[in-house]
């Protein structure tokens, strides 16, 4: 499974080096999730962010820990071997398509911000 972590690291603009990374996040989580798109695209929003104030400085960023993992309906006999399904309730319909997600909110879609402190 594709795994996202978060580090930082500090730098100096007076010698032009950079600290060692450090992790912020405490999870892996994947980034490639299907829950945009009707369930089909993969989006990390525009939660990255870096707060400094003098010595203090905090960031931010977008994670997938507590999505809900499914399977969609729509790939027929998919095997789902791209690991990037969330839960979906979908039915399918007496003419063969496919309904619309009657659980929208029951983790499929469990996008959260987390932050820390940074070097």
């Amino acid at each position: 499974m594709p795994s996202l972590d978060a580090f930082a690291a500090s730098g100096s603009t007076s010698t032009l080096t950079w600290s060692t990374a450090t992790r912020l996040s405490d999870v892996s989580s994947n980034p490639n999730w299907e829950q945009f798109g009707g369930r089909t695209l993969p989006f990390g929003g525009d939660y990255l962010y870096i707060s400094s104030v003098g010595s203090f400085s905090y960031g931010t960023w977008t994670d997938w820990r507590n999505v809900v993992t499914g399977s969609d309906l729509r790939e027929g006999g998919d095997s789902d071997s791209d690991g990037a399904d969330v839960l979906q309730c979908r039915v399918a319909n007496p003419d063969g398509t496919i309904g619309a997600d009657t659980c929208p909110f029951q983790g499929g879609l469990d996008q959260n911000i987390y932050g820390a402190v940074t070097p």
